[in-house]
């Protein structure tokens, strides 16, 4: 999971070294409609990469009116590509430029669905990549209804950064089939920054993201140095990991792997529960994105390899997880039991997506076995839970 604020010349300067202390990306205003940003340039980005950030810049749009003299989208994605350059950006290297779109400027819904298609396909044909749109529910579904199916799918292929404050997981919006990003609150604070401010973190696999701005998946805070693998070493298999490991990595569902003090010690080193599942994917979805307590970190451990089972058991496809751990404080606003296991970092919930492109019977099965000791529920949205309680539970 990648995290980081968003900012304008609201915000001031900014420590950007402080930021990435916690934070992996930068989301920083260029522009709203002509008026530039005042601390958006060439210093600014350059500080950026020096902290060894993911710029994701973002330009906040103005659809056509009087006051704009009528630049339709096509024009204003001319205008915001030019002041995005003239300020550093690039791509690849940088995420594609976000078009925040959530202010029909006093002008119809019709003429705001006609500007935001002439956005995107303005910027395809200049940059030969999809922009990202930012924008909210209550304001897309209103343009949605004027959108048709041709343009409903050429704005599919634009990365969504959604914001949606105060809530567990962000809803879907159509076209889309899922947030790439997340805006989850405006009240949110980063080291570097001053007051309060808006916080995001990604919602899809960080490679992913990254791939966006065509960068590899390489570690970041801090850079290891990978060891060049020999030629025995196996491609499925991190150079990191020693050959007396290697079985284990290749086969982390076997029960002799989790009893192994020294191969979790391993995927603790290099920020691994177990070999398919991430220290930072088991922390807590509220604003400070908490991670899990070092006192529950075995219990986290715990629940990563009935995961790898679980995983296993599915047929070795990826696993995504809505939620992990929790802080008390997180339960109780997101209507957690008064005794959730999330709380002790050994439960996760899976959505319906996950279970119905598995197969919902199939699924059901798969965490009877793996939580025969341990706890599962079914939820009336069709949503799952699985813990590692150690006793039999069910819902």
């Amino acid at each position: 999971m990648l995290t980081g604020p968003d900012v304008s010349e609201h915000q001031g300067d900014v420590d950007w070294k402080k930021v990435a202390s916690k934070h992996e990306m930068a989301f920083v205003r260029v522009a709203d409609g002509d008026h530039q940003d005042a601390f958006y340039g060439k210093p600014r980005v350059k500080a950026i990469r020096e902290a060894d950030l993911l710029l994701a810049p973002y330009y906040f749009a103005r659809v056509a009116s009087a006051q704009n003299s009528q630049r339709d989208g096509a024009a204003e994605a001319k205008m915001a590509l030019r002041f995005a350059k003239e300020g550093g950006w690039q791509w690849p290297g940088d995420m594609p430029l976000m078009y925040d779109f959530e202010t029909d400027n006093g002008q119809p819904l019709d003429k705001c669905a006609r500007h935001v298609v002439q956005f995107v396909r303005a910027y395809n044909k200049s940059e030969g990549h999809y922009p990202g749109i930012y924008t909210m529910p209550g304001f897309w579904e209103k343009i949605l209804p004027h959108l048709g199916a041709a343009e409903r799918k050429l704005i599919a292929r634009c990365p969504l950064w959604q914001a949606e404050w105060g809530v567990a997981r962000p809803r879907e919006l159509a076209p889309w089939k899922g947030a790439t990003l997340w805006q989850y609150t405006d009240h949110g604070s980063a080291p570097g920054v001053s007051g309060k401010i808006d916080m995001n973190r990604s919602l899809i696999p960080e490679g992913k993201v990254r791939a966006l701005a065509r960068r590899s998946n390489t570690p970041v805070q801090p850079i290891r140095e990978e060891p060049k693998p020999t030629p025995e070493h196996p491609k499925d298999v991190p150079a990191r990991v020693p050959e007396q490991h290697w079985d284990k990595w290749r086969r982390p569902w076997e029960p002799a792997v989790a009893r192994s003090s020294a191969f979790k010690q391993l995927c603790l080193k290099h920020g691994h529960l177990s070999p398919n599942f991430t220290v930072k994917e088991a922390a807590c979805h509220d604003p400070a994105s908490t991670g899990v307590p070092k006192s529950l970190i075995t219990n986290a451990q715990r629940q990563a390899f009935s995961l790898e089972r679980l995983r296993h058991e599915l047929g070795d496809k990826p696993l995504p997880i809505l939620s992990w751990y929790r802080t008390p404080a997180w339960n109780a606003q997101v209507g957690g039991a008064v005794e959730s296991r999330h709380m002790q970092g050994d439960a996760t919930d899976f959505t319906v997506q996950t279970i119905q492109s598995f197969g919902v019977s199939r699924f059901d099965s798969a965490c009877e076995k793996v939580w025969a000791k341990g706890g599962f529920g079914r939820y009336a949205s069709g949503s799952r839970h699985g813990d590692s309680r150690g006793t039999k539970a069910r819902w």
